[in-house]
C-alpha cells in the first residue's frame, strides 16, 4: 500500500492566540502539525487534525482543530473557543 503525505494548513491566526493563552496562562504546551494521509489510486483519505498538547501541572488536556470553527476539546463532540479554552486553564489551575 502507497500513501502521500500532505501538511494541513494552519491557522497562523488561531495558533497565536492559543499559543498566547497559555503563555499568559504559565502553562506548558506542544504542538503537533496535522497532516493529509491519501492511499495512492484510491479515493481513501485520512485527516489528522492539527493538536495542542497542554500540560497544568502534571495534567495533560489535548485541543485538536481543523480550522479556525472547528476547534475541539479531546474529540469532536466537544466544541472549544479560545475563550473557553482560558477559561479550562484557569479552572484547572486554580483546582488542583
Amino acid at each position: 500500500m502507497v500513501y502521500e503525505i500532505q501538511d494541513l494548513n494552519k491557522d497562523e491566526k488561531l495558533e497565536k492566540r492559543i499559543v498566547t493563552t497559555c503563555k499568559f496562562n504559565n502553562v506548558k504546551y506542544t504542538i503537533q502539525q496535522g497532516r493529509i494521509l491519501k492511499i495512492v489510486n484510491t479515493n481513501i483519505s485520512l485527516i489528522e487534525p492539527h493538536k495542542f498538547s497542554i500540560t497544568i501541572k502534571g495534567k495533560d488536556i489535548i485541543v485538536i482543530y481543523f480550522n479556525k470553527e472547528n476547534m475541539f476539546l479531546y474529540n469532536r463532540s466537544i466544541p472549544l473557543t479560545v475563550k473557553q479554552l482560558d477559561t479550562l486553564i484557569k479552572d484547572i489551575k486554580s483546582n488542583i
